[in-house]
């Protein structure tokens, strides 16, 4: 029996993320814990119902220590949503939910995957790692929106309907993100773009998140990460060969080390199967160095919460 937990499952992205999950019936099981017991609750007993005639996956709420019989274990747990320009702001009230949870983490005596979708997610995911101990290639931390929203951009660029693109994002989950124009493509094909085009796609990609804070709507990105999840979560159980953009413990990769980062990886029951190295212009090189550094700085600035 294939179970998935999810810390914060009354939230908008854990409802989202168990509906998307419970839609394709991708587990038999789903697991949510939250402290507003009776939201889970009521989150289960209607997505139990609005999927029953299209899967069997079985919902239920649970404390935390219920999930460590799971396969994965979604975490998206967090301080309330603010206004605000940066996801790192974030950082310092996050942390103390993710040093709770960490206690209850080493207690369980099993690892399953913890998948991280609290922001700042690369400091977070790397501070789990620290804190409990678990095998890197289990501790996962979700950014593969960085990359949807490169091809969100490039298709309002080109006209070209983004369904027909692919690309990548690696390095922080924020504004040091390096958007991989090499990876863009067309169909399969890859996509040239003159200068121009090249700056308003980045431009449009690191202004977004203000924008969207500026609307001051108590709410995060719910159904790009709810959908973004699921898909992760589908790459995962089924060991697939698709590359996906998370953030990892890179181990050397890249030349990278004490730090989790967006890379390209493959996926699997085991967690992180493969970091895939691909080739880097010497500018996006440097930029995702930059990014190494930005991270690690707020990591140690963590360590004094």
């Amino acid at each position: 029996m294939t179970k998935l937990g999810i810390i914060g499952g009354a939230g908008l992205l854990g409802a989202t993320a168990a509906f998307c999950v419970a839609s394709e019936g991708l587990v038999d099981e789903i697991i949510l814990s939250d402290l507003k017991e009776n939201l889970a609750q009521s989150h289960a007993m209607d997505i139990e119902q609005a999927i029953c005639e299209s899967s069997g996956t079985k919902l239920h709420v649970g404390s935390i220590d219920d999930l460590k019989s799971c396969d994965i274990v979604l975490n998206v747990a967090g301080i309330p949503e603010m206004k605000t320009s940066s996801r790192n702001d974030y950082l310092n009230g996050n942390i103390v939910v993710y040093q709770k949870l960490a206690e209850k983490i080493k207690r369980w005596g099993t690892a399953p995957i913890i998948l991280g979708a609290t922001n700042p997610i690369d400091v977070l995911n790397y501070r789990l790692y620290e804190m409990t101990g678990l095998p890197p290639e289990k501790c996962i931390g979700f950014s593969r929106n960085d990359s949807l929203r490169f091809i969100w951009s490039a298709a309002i660029e080109t006209g070209i309907p983004s369904n027909q693109l692919a690309a990548l994002v690696i390095g922080e989950h924020g504004d040091a993100q390096v958007p991989i124009f090499g990876s863009l493509k067309h169909n399969g094909t890859p996509l040239s773009l003159s200068d121009s085009q090249m700056e308003n796609i980045f431009h449009r990609i690191k202004t977004w998140f203000g924008k969207y804070n500026e609307l001051n709507s108590g709410r995060s990105s719910g159904w790009t990460s709810g959908a973004g999840l699921c898909r992760v979560i589908r790459l995962i159980l089924t060991d697939s060969d698709e590359i996906c953009p998370c953030s990892v413990i890179p181990g050397g990769k890249y030349g990278l080390h004490d730090v989790s980062i967006g890379l390209p990886v493959r996926l699997g029951r085991s967690g992180v199967r493969e970091i895939v190295e691909i080739n880097l212009t010497k500018d996006e090189r440097a930029r995702l160095l930059i990014a190494d550094e930005k991270i690690k700085g707020l990591v140690a600035s963590s360590q004094n919460v």
